[in-house]
């Protein structure tokens, strides 16, 4: 099976590296704007040539887009005007927000067209061969696109979750919520250990640690609730009193109070308590 790649980025490259790697697919081009960054993918890789316009794509039978979201209507519609694809060909965006939807020219010219999304963050520095073994990815689309996604991953130890195209943003957005808010929520911790007079590296250390042993707790139970710890799980009003005032930073005081009053429905505290609580950390 012959594939292209349409976007040089970190998840098109270890996409293309673990295909090769397991024999499962020829790469023949990567297509990227830049050709200097085009060039440089297919060096990484090991395979295939570099484009820097669609209609430079030789012919494949599967096609990745794996460009920025706001990249993909303008490179279907050039896809949809050039010679490159033919009806059969199979077409597979790579977003995590948008749906199928958004290959609908294709597929109206007999296309099979399909959405694949890992569910996991990549590094810039280095390919992966096996990043793909027990990683869970969610598809939609046409069944045959769906049958040769799992003809691919799943040699690859990949879990494939099939959802529907309309709820594709609310998966985005708990995507969002648990792989790049807890950047920003590691930020503010190492910020105010810092501030607490703590050097950066042992804060660093001192964040994975609290954050690390939070994880192993979520791991562990089946419930959320019962994972979560602290004064807020305790209702210590005080403690938070403390807190609120230490925070003295306009944008970490309103992160921790609305982080604050979206956790007080894991507590199990008494309606009461939650109200004290609740009007303690609106901001007033």
């Amino acid at each position: 099976m012959r594939f292209n790649m349409i976007g040089a980025g970190r998840l098109g490259k270890n996409i293309a590296r673990a295909i090769i790697e397991e024999q499962l697919g020829q790469l023949t081009a990567v297509c990227n704007r830049s050709h200097e960054s085009g060039l440089f993918a297919v060096q990484q890789i090991g395979s295939g040539i570099a484009v820097s316009a669609t209609k430079e794509l030789p012919p494949a039978e599967l096609t990745f887009i794996t460009t920025p979201d706001d990249a993909i209507s303008t490179i279907v519609n050039e896809l949809a005007q050039g010679e490159t694809l033919t009806p059969g060909s199979v077409i597979i965006h790579c977003s995590g927000a948008l749906s199928t939807k958004e290959l609908t020219p294709l597929k109206e010219q007999g296309c099979f067209i399909g959405n694949f999304h890992p569910a996991k963050a990549f590094r810039h520095d280095s390919l992966n061969p096996n990043v793909f073994r027990n990683c869970l990815c969610i598809v939609e689309g046409d069944k045959q696109a769906i049958d040769l996604l799992i003809a691919i991953f799943k040699p690859l130890g990949t879990t494939l979750i099939p959802i529907n195209a309309e709820k594709k943003a609310s998966y985005h957005a708990a995507g969002v919520f648990s792989a790049n808010y807890l950047v920003t929520l590691s930020a503010a911790t190492v910020e105010l250990l810092i501030e607490a007079g703590i050097p950066q590296d042992l804060a660093h250390q001192l964040n994975l640690q609290l954050m690390q042993s939070s994880l192993t707790n979520i791991e562990q139970t089946a419930v959320l609730s019962q994972a979560l710890t602290g004064p807020l799980a305790r209702g210590d009003m005080h403690t938070i009193e403390k807190h609120l005032a230490a925070l003295h930073q306009p944008a970490l005081n309103a992160l921790y109070r609305a982080a604050a009053i979206a956790t007080l429905s894991l507590t199990n505290l008494d309606v009461d308590k939650k109200s004290v609580l609740q009007n303690l950390l609106t901001p007033g």
